[in-house]
């Protein structure tokens, strides 16, 4: 029987950069301070600063939202990632000593860049925002596989859906039925003259709307070594497909 998972967490590397993004408050201020080079007055203004631990807060939350793969962590990061870029502004114009100020200021927004880079790959899709747009729901020549949810309710406990996004940490699956966060299924679906049963944890419950279709996010569990080539496997001629269907240049999974 498919038991509830409430202790979903994220990739290892994923969960290396939450803990920077934890230790915030101690980190910001002892890499700024040597980059932008602060005096002491420096120091005790940001110190001072309101907006400093508004960021902070912000970072902290996101840290801890992304380790247990929070629907609202997306947004609070965001959130941090734009506030930084005002706090690094401002200390450089009121507290910088540097000499070197414009350069200072890449350095920096290429380390939030790189940041940003990695949740939305890790965070973003599929699991939150897949890039499925309402036109390609699957029903006018969207490129979709039939897959079986199985779940311990419904009709035998399955439901039929619609694969219309897939990688090797998860997938999207289209299916009007409402599930709840955390909750354990298996994905089974046939492609490619392969089949693949997949257990998962659902990580977004997402409602009809002008960015998608009505649908769930599912992180896959730990994979063994046949099952995880299976899936490489399907998820590099899936996508191939799907983007000539869009008309877009293909991007391996």
């Amino acid at each position: 029987m498919l038991q509830n998972n409430r202790s979903m967490k994220c990739s290892r590397t994923l969960w290396v950069a939450t803990l920077f993004m934890i230790a915030f408050p101690l980190v910001y201020p002892s890499f700024t301070a040597v980059l932008f080079q602060f005096g002491s007055k420096g120091v005790v203004s940001l110190g001072l600063s309101p907006f400093f631990y508004l960021t902070a807060a912000l970072w902290v939350a996101s840290g801890i939202g992304i380790q247990t793969l929070r629907h609202w962590s997306w947004y609070t990061f965001c959130i941090a990632e734009a506030l930084t870029v005002y706090l690094n502004a401002w200390s450089l114009v009121a507290n910088s000593e540097s000499e070197f100020k414009v350069f200072a200021f890449g350095v920096i927004l290429l380390v939030q860049y790189l940041a940003f880079k990695l949740v939305a790959r890790e965070l973003r899709v599929p699991y939150l925002f897949p890039r499925i747009k309402w036109w390609e729901s699957g029903i006018a020549g969207m490129h979709h596989v039939p897959a079986q949810i199985v779940h311990p309710r419904g009709v035998e406990g399955r439901f039929a859906a619609q694969l219309l996004d897939l990688s090797l940490r998860g997938c999207f699956l289209k299916i009007p039925a409402d599930f709840g966060f955390g909750e354990a299924v298996r994905i089974r679906f046939s492609a490619y003259g392969q089949e693949l049963d997949l257990p998962g944890s659902i990580v977004w419950n997402a409602k009809s709307s002008v960015t998608h279709p009505k649908g769930i996010g599912v992180q896959f569990a730990v994979l063994e070594r046949a099952q995880r080539r299976k899936l490489r496997q399907i998820a590099k001629q899936f996508n191939q497909e799907k983007a000539l269907t869009r008309g877009l240049p293909v991007i391996s999974s």
